[in-house]
């Protein structure tokens, strides 16, 4: 289980071979000010300072490098040491993926579970909310699991997400042992539910089961403490593009948005995009900007910041021999020899331009390390997304020292040989970056 990171001050010490970037990374210009795209999250922080307000929600959204748990575990940590433990927040329901570690909590489901993800094409299409996963039993030996951290907080407050429908059987909840209440799932027309259950005591063990009188389909659940603080709650998806959010069901989740109320959203995409082909990104500007209109719709009292995917290198699979080894960038698996493995170089102006092309026929010349053809583009349409609608550009990219700078973060020990995922000390010194970033010129101390 991966415990609550320590904070430590936000401003780390760069490691040899890193560039040291300002403290406040927009669009390559260091500002004085407070950028007015952060001006509604700091405005409710310096509520939740003064006792105006019991709770400041944080909602992160995001692939791989959100889903790991570590970038956003340690945003939530540096916002709670300044600002307060609200608590947990929502979650994904049971333990909907291996590998599943998220901070602050243990989460396990045992049983029979049906897991279906709007992250797999092959899926049942459901009407998803926030956190892209529904779980499904009917089976009374079931159960979801969530225990609080040993060091951590009791909860106060227990949320759950689930669905109506006609052939809904009942769950019940108990905290600790203690049964907190049963839900009765059925009803004539299908439509996303919440119930909220304030605990006379607190407690540190939550546990959901079905009745076993028919099938209950779970959509998330939500953990507070009794504390004023932050909360912020982390959906990530391993692999995944923006366009993710458009198989979700944008009624349920502006219902979920509203409830939750958040003052800052973090949209963090981008590495499996710079991977794409050309010709798969000609609408990718227009498509990120309507998610990105929808989530103001929904939660028009939010900050949005829009985070770049952080550098990634790439040696194409042809360039590799038995495939014995791993290499190779986005999970892939090759087979790397001498010099490809230990040089990076940057793609020249002809080589981006002819990027897919020299892929299809196998070009030997792309056969070192380098950053993947896509990547200016994506981040091109990001930066300029933003600037229309609104949002603030943290570019992750930028940090990491551009082009090959996944390459010289693996060498200091920070990335994994893949060249693409962060190491938890990476993606730490990531989060106290784009904290440092946030709370630039925040008055509210």
């Amino acid at each position: 289980m991966l415990g609550l990171p320590q904070p430590s001050p936000a401003q780390s010490t760069p490691l040899p071979g890193i560039a040291k970037a300002p403290s406040l990374l927009r669009d390559g210009r260091v500002s004085h000010s407070t950028p007015p795209e952060l001006t509604k999250l700091h405005k409710r922080l310096a509520d939740l300072r003064a006792g105006r307000i019991q709770r400041v929600t944080i909602v992160q959204i995001g692939d791989s490098h959100t889903q790991g748990g570590h970038f956003p575990g340690r945003l939530r940590a540096l916002f709670q040491a300044r600002f307060g433990n609200g608590g947990r927040g929502m979650l994904p329901p049971g333990s909907p993926y291996d590998f599943w570690r998220p901070y602050q909590v243990e989460a396990r489901q045992t049983g029979k579970w049906e897991v279906f993800s709007s992250n797999k094409k092959g899926h049942e299409s459901l009407p998803y909310g926030l956190s892209g996963f529904v779980v499904r039993s009917s089976d009374p030996e079931a159960a979801l699991l969530l225990q609080a951290d040993e060091e951590s907080w009791p909860f106060a407050v227990v949320e759950v997400g689930y669905y109506k429908k006609p052939d809904g059987g009942t769950f019940s909840l108990t905290v600790d042992g203690r049964h907190i209440g049963t839900v009765d799932t059925r009803a004539t027309r299908s439509a996303m539910e919440r119930r909220t259950f304030t605990l006379k005591a607190p407690g540190t063990r939550v546990e959901l089961r079905p009745g076993g009188d028919g099938s209950v389909d779970i959509a998330d659940w939500s953990v507070y403490g009794r504390l004023r603080g932050v909360v912020l709650a982390s959906f990530g998806f391993s692999g995944a593009q923006v366009g993710i959010m458009e198989r979700w069901d944008w009624g349920n989740v502006s219902a979920q948005l509203a409830a939750l109320d958040p003052a800052l959203i973090v949209l963090a995409f981008g590495t499996n995009e710079g991977y794409a082909p050309r010709k798969k990104l000609t609408d990718y500007d227009d498509r990120l900007e309507e998610r990105i209109l929808a989530l103001r719709r929904a939660a028009p009292n939010a900050s949005i910041v829009l985070v770049s995917g952080p550098d990634a290198n790439h040696i194409p699979k042809y360039c590799y021999g038995n495939g014995k080894d791993k290499a190779g960038g986005n999970g892939e698996t090759a087979h790397a020899t001498g010099a490809d493995r230990k040089t990076c170089r940057p793609l020249s102006r002809e080589e981006e331009g002819d990027y897919d092309a020299m892929l299809v026929r196998s070009d030997r010349a792309l056969c070192r390390w380098h950053t993947p053809g896509s990547y200016d583009i994506v981040r091109k349409a990001q930066r300029e997304v933003a600037q229309r609608t609104g949002a603030l550009f943290w570019d992750w990219f930028a940090y990491q020292g551009g082009r090959c700078g996944a390459f010289k973060w693996e060498q200091a020990g920070l990335v994994y040989p893949d060249r693409v995922h962060m190491r938890k000390e990476g993606y730490w010194r990531s989060a106290d970056q784009l904290f440092a970033t946030l709370m630039h010129e925040y008055r509210g101390r």
